[in-house]
């Protein structure tokens, strides 16, 4: 994700507060995957790792 879509509104809310879910690898404790990306006001979606 680009800093220009982390910075923007979200297109429910108009919030701009988002919070990145991870997963940390158990093979390696400081690498982690990024499952979502997801605003804190409503919930909405921004980013989800398939």
């Amino acid at each position: 994700m680009k800093l220009e879509e982390l910075l923007a509104k979200c297109p429910k809310c108009g919030n701009t507060d988002k919070t990145a879910k991870r997963k940390f690898l158990d093979e390696h404790k400081a690498h982690a995957e990024l499952e979502s990306i997801t605003c804190d006001e409503c919930g909405y979606v921004f980013k989800k790792n398939d």
